[in-house]
C-alpha cells in the first residue's frame, strides 16, 4: 500500500500552526526524552519511590497497543532513525511521527485517527502532512507497511511532591513481525522510562535502579529497529566507522556528511514551521556549497559544480523568508526602544505587515520548490555524492599538506578583500567590499572546520577567528540592509500621507551603528590578521 494524500489533509502552508500548538489543526507535537532497557522475562521492576524526588507511584495500568510501522521499501526512514506508525489502543492512539531533535531526545508529531479512516478503503493511508515532513528523506519513494508490533504495556507513573508527574515507567511485552515480501517474528520484553516534565534527573536515577536490578541498556534504539534488525537499518549516510583511510577526500567527505545530515534535519523542521529552521537549512546549504567550492580539486568537477548550483538556488529561495524574519525582529526591537514621542504614525503596524508578509511569501516560495521534483532530485544527488564521492586523483592522496593549500588560498582571499575594503573610501563601494570580505570569512571558517580532524587546534583556532570576522562584518551588513529597507518604508509612508519622521530616526541609528561596527572592525583587524596565527598553513 503506497502513500496517498488523505482527505483529512492539513494545508501545508499552515503547518507552522501545528508546531505552535494551534488546536484547530489535526496534529500535535511534543518532545520525547526517554531511556530504554532490555530485560529478561523474570525481571522484577524495582520500586522507584525515594529516587530523585519521586514521592509516589501510580499504577501499573495495562494497555494493549497495536501498531503498524510505515517506511519505504529500502527503509529510508529507519535508516535515518525516523519512525512513522499508526497505533490503535492506549491513551494516545493515532499516527505518530518521531524525529531526532536538535536539542536531544526526539520530537513526536501526532495526528488522531480521523474520519477518513472510517472508510475501509482508506485505512492505513499516511496523512499528507506527515508524509510531507519526511519528503526529503523518502524522496518520492512510496510509504507502505513494513512492520507490525503488538505490545502489552504495564505503565507506572512516578510522581513528585504535590502529585506532579515526573516520569512514566513502561514495562512492555512485545510481539513483532516484519511485513512485505518476507516475514519474520520476534518476541521480547523491554522497559522504557520517559520524562513527563523538564526535570531529567529522574531518568538517570530510574536507570540506575533498573541496571542494579539486572536491566541492560537497550541494544536497539526503538521497537522498529529491533524488529527490522540492525543490518536492515544501516544508516543511509556513512558513519565515522564507514569512512575510509584519512585521505584528503575522506576528510572533506566527513564534513559534507555532517552537513548533509543537518540539511535533511532542517528540511523537516522548515516544513514543521520551527523557529530558526530556515536559518539552519540555509547555513547547512552554505556550508556544503562553500566546502565543495573550496575543495573542488578533490572531486570530479561536473557533479560537484551541479550540486553547487542547486545549493545556491536553495539559498536564494530561503533568503527572502529568513531576511524578512530577521529584519522584523530587528525593527520591532528598535521601535520598542524609541521614546513614544518619536513614534509618528502606524510605524509598527506597517513594519509588521510588510515584513511579516514578506517572510511568509518567502517561506511559501521556498516550500513550493522544496515540494517539487527538482528539489528531491537535488537531495538524491547530494546523498549519492556523499555516500560514494567521485574523487579526483588529488582526493585520494594522504591528508596533510594537500588540505592546507585550499585553506591557505581562502585565508589569502580574505586578507586581500579586507585590505581592499578598508582602503576604499566610505561611500565609494566600501559597504559592498566589506560584504565581499564577510563572504570570504565564512568560506575560510568552513574550510578550517573541515580540516580540523587533521590539523587540530590550529585549524580550530582559525575557524573561530573566521567566525569573529564573519560576525563583525555581518552586523555591519545588517545595518546596511536595514538602511535600504527603512528608505523604502519612508517612501511608502509619504505616498500614503503618513509621517516618515520615525523611519528617519531609525535610519540615523542604523547609519551610526554601521559606522561604529566598521570602525571597531578596522581597529581589530591587525590582531585578527596576525602572521603568527598562519604559520600552520605554510
Amino acid at each position: 500500500m503506497g502513500y496517498r494524500p488523505s482527505t483529512g489533509y492539513v494545508r501545508k502552508e499552515t503547518f507552522a500552526e501545528i508546531a505552535e500548538g494551534d488546536m484547530a489543526t489535526s496534529a500535535q507535537r511534543h518532545r520525547e526524552v526517554e531511556t530504554k532497557f532490555d530485560v529478561d522475562s523474570t525481571f522484577v521492576v524495582p520500586t522507584m519511590i525515594g529516587l530523585a524526588g519521586v514521592a509516589s507511584a501510580v499504577g501499573p495500568t495495562e494497555e494493549h497497543l497495536d501498531a503498524v510501522y510505515y517506511d519505504t521499501d529500502d527503509l529510508r526512514l529507519a535508516r535515518h532513525r525516523i519512525t512513522l506508525r499508526r497505533r490503535e489502543g492506549g491513551h494516545d492512539a493515532g499516527w505518530h511521527l518521531k524525529l531526532r531533535s536538535s536539542g536531544g531526545g526526539r520530537d513526536e508529531i501526532s495526528r488522531p485517527l480521523g474520519a477518513v479512516e472510517r472508510d475501509p478503503s482508506a485505512e492505513g493511508t499516511v496523512p499528507g502532512e506527515l508524509a510531507d515532513i519526511v519528503a526529503a528523506t523518502t524522496r518520492g519513494k512510496p510509504l507502505a507497511p513494513v512492520a507490525w508490533v503488538q505490545t502489552v504495556r504495564r505503565a507506572t507513573t512516578l510522581r513528585g511532591p504535590e502529585s506532579r508527574n515526573l516520569a512514566e515507567v513502561a514495562d512492555d511485552e512485545v510481539h513483532a513481525r516484519t511485513l512485505g515480501s518476507s516475514t519474520a517474528s520476534s518476541r521480547w520484553r523491554e522497559i522504557e522510562v520517559e520524562a513527563l516534565g523538564d526535570d531529567l534527573d529522574v531518568l538517570s536515577a530510574a536507570g540506575g535502579a533498573l541496571r542494579s536490578a539486572g536491566a541492560r541498556p537497550a541494544a536497539a534504539s526503538s521497537k522498529l529497529a529491533r524488529t527490522l534488525g540492525t543490518s536492515a537499518t544501516r544508516p543511509e549516510l556513512p558513519t565515522d566507522d564507514d569512512l575510509g583511510a584519512r585521505t584528503t577526500g575522506e576528510i572533506v567527505r566527513a564534513y559534507l556528511v555532517e552537513h548533509t545530515r543537518a540539511l535533511l534535519a532542517a528540511d523537516a523542521r522548515v516544513r514543521l514551521g520551527d523557529p530558526e529552521s530556515v536559518h539552519d537549512l540555509r547555513v547547512a546549504a552554505r556550508r556544503l556549497r562553500s566546502t565543495l567550492r573550496t575543495f573542488q580539486g578533490l572531486f570530479d568537477p561536473a557533479p560537484a559544480l551541479a550540486l553547487q548550483a542547486r545549493l545556491r538556488e536553495l539559498n536564494l529561495l530561503l533568503n527572502a523568508a529568513r531576511d524578512g524574519e530577521v529584519q522584523l525582529d530587528r525593527f520591532m526591537a528598535a521601535i520598542g526602544a524609541l521614546d513614544d514621542r518619536d513614534v509618528r504614525g502606524p510605524v509598527a503596524a506597517r513594519v509588521q505587515g510588510h515584513l511579516g508578509s514578506e517572510h511568509l511569501r518567502g517561506r511559501e516560495r521556498a516550500l513550493a520548490w522544496m515540494r517539487g521534483p527538482d528539489y528531491l532530485d537535488f537531495v538524491n544527488d547530494l546523498v549519492a555524492f556523499v555516500a560514494i564521492p567521485p574523487y579526483s586523483p588529488l582526493g585520494t592522496r594522504p591528508a596533510g599538506q594537500a588540505l592546507r593549500a585550499p585553506v591557505r588560498k581562502a585565508d589569502r582571499r580574505l586578507r586581500r578583500r579586507v585590505d581592499l575594503a578598508l582602503r576604499t573610501p566610505e561611500g565609494d563601494g566600501q559597504d559592498a567590499a566589506l560584504h565581499a570580505a564577510r563572504k570570504a570569512a565564512k568560506r575560510l571558517r568552513y574550510a578550517a572546520e573541515a580540516v580540523t580532524p587533521v590539523h587540530g587546534k590550529d585549524a580550530a583556532r582559525h575557524a573561530r577567528r573566521g567566525k569573529k570576522i564573519q560576525d563583525a562584518l555581518g552586523e555591519h551588513q545588517d545595518c546596511v540592509v536595514a538602511q535600504g529597507v527603512l528608505r523604502e518604508f519612508a517612501t511608502a509612508a509619504n505616498a500614503a500621507g503618513e509621517s516618515s519622521f520615525t523611519y528617519g530616526v531609525l535610519l540615523g541609528g542604523e547609519q551610526e551603528a554601521a559606522r561604529l561596527t566598521r570602525d571597531a572592525f578596522a581597529a581589530r583587524w591587525p590582531k585578527l590578521a596576525r602572521r603568527g596565527d598562519r604559520r600552520w598553513l605554510r
